[in-house]
C-alpha cells in the first residue's frame, strides 16, 4: 500500500505557501495499475484529456498550472524533456511560475486542435486482395458468413513499442478482464477491453490474433483477418494468426486462401481443433496430403477419369477393338514372337482380352511335360486352328494330357519319396538317442530314474512290463523314505509268489532256473525261425515254378496290365535273403554281478554314441555284446534287429524280432521292424500283418507310407492268384499241388 501526502491548494490556483494539514490518501495495488494505465493512455494521446469522463483529471492538471499542448506531449520520451525544456517532474510537480510561460490549451478556445489517433499501417492493398472474392458465385454452405462492413476495431498506435514492465502488468490485467468477459459470454466486452489495451500501444500479435477470434466469434470475418494482417505484421511467425485467418477466409468461402492460411498454420503450431476445418478446405481445394512426406499434391484422378470418358481420346480407347475376332475356349497356334521364340508353334486355348491391351488375348498355352502356362499375346501372333485341323489338334491335346498325367504321377511319387527319406530320417535321429517309449521302454525308464539296485530291476523284469508300472507307481506313491530296493522287492515278490528269503542258496537255484528257461527259449525261437524260413522258402520256389508252368498270356483278361502294373515295377528296396550266419540271440541275466551290469551298462553307452555319430557297426557290435552277456530283453533284441536291417540284413532282422516277441507279445516295435523287414523280402502276406499288428499296438505316422504300399502289393498279389486260380488250367495247377 502506497501512502501519499496531500498539501491545502488555494481556490483560485495560487499557491498561498502555507501548508494545510496533510491528508493520507491510501492506494491499492489494484489502483496502481489503473493509474498506470490512464498514464500510459494520455502519453499516447494527450486529446484524450478533454473526454468528460475525465473532467475530474483535468481539473487536476489545470489546478497545477494548465494543460500541455499536442506539440509539448511528453509520451514519445518518457521521463526526457519536452517542449520549453520542462521535465516530466516539472510539468506535475505543481502550481509554476509565470517565468516558465507554459504552453497552455484554452478550455473556451474555439480553434482547439484534437490531434487524431494514427494507427499503424498494412501493407498495400493486402486488406484488398484478403477480402476479394475467389468466385463470382460462390458454393452454398451453411456455415459460410456475409463480408461485414467497417468500421474495425482500432489497431495499434503507428510505431508500436515493446511495452515496459509496468504496461506489461496493465497488459495482463485487461487480458485477464477480457478473459473473464468472454467466459462468461460477453464477447462484445471482452473485444472492448482488448481494443482498449490495443489503442494505447504495446499490444503483441498474439492480443491482435486473440480479438481477432473473439470477432470471428462475433461473425465478423473481415475484422477477424484485419486483425490477423496486423498480428502477422507484428510477427510473421504467429501460429494462432494463420489459425485464424484460415477459419475467417473458410467462413467467407475462400478456399485457397482458407488452404493457404491453414497449412501454414498447423507447419507453425499444430491444432487438433484445426484438422477437419483444414482437411474439409482441402477437399473443396481439391488436393491430398501424402501421410509419409506431409506434402500437397492436386487430385487429378477424378478429373483424369472425366476426361477418359468424355473426351475424344477416352472415346477412341472405348472403341478400339482386337485386330482379331476370337472367342473365348478357340484352339489357336501361337507364331512370330521375337522376343520368345521357344513358343512360337505352341498350341494354346484363348482365354479373355487381356484387360490392360484390348489386342492382346490371354491364351493358355500347351507346354513341355504337360505343363500349361497362360501367356499375354499379341492378336498378330496368333493364328486360328482351322475345321481341317482338328484331328491333329485332338491327337496332339492327347499325347498331352498323357504327359501331363504321367508328370503328375511322377511328382507325386517324389514327393512321397522325399517326404518318406525325411521321416525316415528325422525317425532315425530320434530313435538313436530317444528311441519310441513302448512299454517296456516305459519301465525301463522309470526304473532309471529310480534308486533301485540290480535284484529289484531283475525282479521287476520277471513281471509284465504293465505290472511293472503299476508296482512302481505304487511305491513311488506310498513310500516315503527307507529302503526303495527292498519294498519292491516284497512288493514283486507278492505277485510272484515267491518266498521272501534271502537264502543264498535259493538265490542261485532260481538263477539256475532262469537262465535254463531263457536259453531252452532262445533255441526254441531259433529253430523255430529257421524251420519258418525254411519252409517259406520251399514254398515260394514251388509256387514260382508252379506259375511259370501254368501261365498263359491269352488267358488273362485284356485288362491285366492295368490290375497288376504297380506290381511290375521294379522295387528299388528290394533285398536278398543275407548267407551271413544269424547273430546269438543270448539270454536274460536274472541277478546279474555288479562286473556284469558295469559292462552292459558301458557298453549301451557305447553304442548310443556311435549311432549319434553313425557309426552303426559299432553299435551293432556293443548291442551284441549286451545281449550276450545276459542283456537279451526284448527291447535290446528289437534295437539290434532295427541295426541288422539299416546292414540290409533283414532275415536277422526277422530272427532277433521273433525271439523278442516271444518275451513280449505287445511290442509294437518289433512288429513294425519285422513287417519292415519282410517288406525288404517281398513277403507282402507277412510284411502287411506285422505292420497291422504293430500299428494297432503302437501307432507310428512314418510307418503308414509303408504299410499303405505293402496293402497296395499284397492286393495285387492277391488278384493275381485268384485270376490264376480260376484259368482253364486251374484244375491241373490243384492236382499238381
Amino acid at each position: 500500500m502506497v501512502s501519499l501526502v496531500a498539501e491545502d491548494v488555494d481556490p483560485t490556483g495560487s499557491n498561498t505557501g502555507h501548508k494545510g494539514k496533510p491528508a493520507d490518501v491510501q492506494l491499492e495495488p489494484d489502483d496502481i495499475v489503473v493509474l498506470a494505465l490512464a498514464v500510459e493512455k494520455f502519453k499516447a494521446d494527450v486529446t484524450y484529456v478533454h473526454n468528460p469522463e475525465v473532467a475530474c483529471f483535468k481539473e487536476l492538471l489545470l489546478s497545477w498550472g494548465g494543460l500541455p499542448t499536442a506539440a509539448n506531449n511528453t509520451a514519445s520520451a518518457p521521463g526526457g524533456a519536452g517542449e520549453g525544456g520542462k521535465t516530466e517532474q516539472e510539468v506535475t510537480k505543481g502550481p509554476v511560475s509565470s517565468d516558465a510561460a507554459p504552453a497552455v490549451m484554452e478550455l473556451d478556445s474555439d480553434e482547439e486542435a484534437v490531434p487524431q489517433h494514427k494507427e499503424m499501417e498494412l501493407p498495400h492493398g493486402q486488406l484488398q486482395d484478403e477480402f476479394a472474392a475467389e468466385t463470382e458465385k460462390p458454393e452454398e454452405d451453411p456455415e459460410m458468413i456475409p463480408p461485414d462492413a467497417g468500421p474495425y476495431p482500432a489497431l495499434p498506435p503507428h510505431g508500436n513499442a515493446d511495452p515496459s514492465d509496468a504496461r506489461k502488468k496493465v497488459l495482463a490485467r485487461v487480458k485477464q478482464q477480457a478473459n473473464e468477459a468472454a467466459a462468461r459470454g460477453d464477447v462484445s466486452q471482452a473485444v472492448a477491453k482488448y481494443t482498449e489495451a490495443i489503442r494505447t500501444g504495446g499490444a503483441t500479435a498474439l492480443m491482435l490474433a486473440t480479438r481477432g477470434a473473439l470477432l470471428l466469434k462475433l461473425r465478423r470475418p473481415c475484422a477477424a483477418i484485419r486483425d490477423c494482417c496486423a498480428a502477422l505484421v507484428l510477427n510473421p511467425d504467429c501460429g494462432k494468426a494463420y489459425h485464424v485467418r484460415g477459419v475467417a477466409h473458410r467462413k467467407l468461402g475462400h478456399w485457397r486462401r482458407a488452404h493457404r492460411d491453414l497449412s501454414q498454420g498447423q507447419r507453425l503450431d499444430f491444432s487438433e481443433d484445426s484438422v477437419a476445418v483444414h482437411m474439409f478446405v482441402a477437399n473443396k481445394v481439391g488436393v491430398l496430403q501424402d501421410q509419409k512426406t506431409g506434402r500437397w499434391y492436386a487430385n487429378e484422378g477424378a478429373k483424369k477419369a472425366v476426361e477418359l470418358l468424355f473426351t475424344a481420346e477416352g472415346s477412341e480407347k472405348r472403341r478400339k477393338a482386337p485386330s482379331i475376332d476370337l472367342r473365348i475356349g478357340q484352339a489357336v497356334r501361337i507364331s512370330g514372337l521375337q522376343k520368345a521364340p521357344q513358343l512360337n508353334g505352341k498350341r494354346g486355348i484363348v482365354q479373355q482380352v487381356n484387360p490392360k491391351d484390348p489386342d492382346r488375348w490371354d491364351v493358355e498355352l500347351r507346354l513341355e511335360r504337360g505343363r500349361l502356362e497362360v501367356k499375354s499375346i499379341r492378336s498378330t501372333n496368333i493364328i486360328i486352328v482351322r475345321a481341317a485341323d482338328a484331328k491333329t489338334w485332338k491327337e496332339e491335346e492327347a499325347v498331352h494330357e498323357e504327359e501331363r498325367r504321367r508328370r503328375e504321377k511322377e511328382e507325386k511319387r517324389w514327393q512321397e519319396e522325399d517326404e518318406r527319406k525325411k521321416r525316415l530320417q528325422s525317425r532315425g535321429s530320434v530313435a538313436t538317442s530317444f528311441p519310441d517309449m513302448d512299454i517296456s521302454e516305459k519301465l525301463e525308464a522309470e526304473m532309471s530314474c529310480m534308486p533301485l539296485d540290480e535284484e529289484a530291476m531283475g525282479l521287476l523284469r520277471r513281471l509284465k512290463p504293465q505290472e511293472a508300472l503299476d508296482v512302481l507307481h505304487q511305491v513311488g506313491i506310498t513310500t516315503v523314505g527307507g529302503n526303495l530296493s527292498s519294498f519292491v522287492k516284497i512288493k514283486v515278490r507278492q505277485r510272484l509268489g515267491d518266498p521272501d528269503s534271502d537264502d543264498e542258496a535259493e538265490k542261485k537255484r532260481r538263477a539256475d532256473q532262469a537262465a535254463k528257461a531263457a536259453a531252452d527259449i532262445a533255441a526254441k525261437v531259433e529253430a523255430r525261425v529257421k524251420a519258418q524260413a525254411a519252409a517259406e522258402a520251399v514254398a515260394a520256389k514251388h509256387e514260382r515254378e508252379e506259375a511259370r508252368k501254368a501261365y498263359n498270356p491269352e488267358d488273362d483278361p485284356a485288362d491285366d496290365n492295368a490290375v497288376d502294373s504297380s506290381s511290375d515295377e521294379e522295387d528299388f528296396d528290394h533285398l536278398e535273403a543275407e548267407a551271413e550266419a544269424f547273430p546269438d540271440s543270448g539270454y536274460i541275466e536274472p541277478e546279474p554281478t555288479d562286473e556284469q551290469t558295469a559292462s552292459m551298462s558301458r557298453w549301451k553307452n557305447e553304442a548310443v554314441e556311435a549311432l549319434e555319430i553313425g557309426d552303426v557297426v559299432k553299435a551293432l557290435d556293443r548291442y551284441s555284446k549286451v545281449i550276450a552277456k545276459g542283456g537279451a530283453t526284448a527291447l535290446m533284441l528289437t534295437k539290434r534287429g532295427e541295426l541288422l536291417l539299416k546292414q540290409r540284413r533283414p532275415c536277422a532282422a526277422i530272427k532277433d524280432c521273433t525271439a523278442a516277441l516271444a518275451q513280449n507279445p505287445d511290442l509294437g516295435k518289433a512288429y513294425r521292424i519285422r513287417g519292415i523287414a519282410q517288406r525288404k523280402l517281398g513277403r507282402w502276406s507277412e510284411a502287411h500283418h506285422d505292420l497291422v499288428e504293430g500299428q494297432r499296438l503302437d501307432y507310428d505316422e512314418g510307418t503308414a507310407a509303408v504299410q499303405k504300399f505293402v496293402a497296395e502289393k499284397e492286393r495285387a498279389a492277391k488278384a493275381k492268384r485268384q485270376r490264376q486260380g480260376s484259368g482253364p488250367d486251374a484244375n491241373k495247377r490243384a492236382r499238381n499241388r
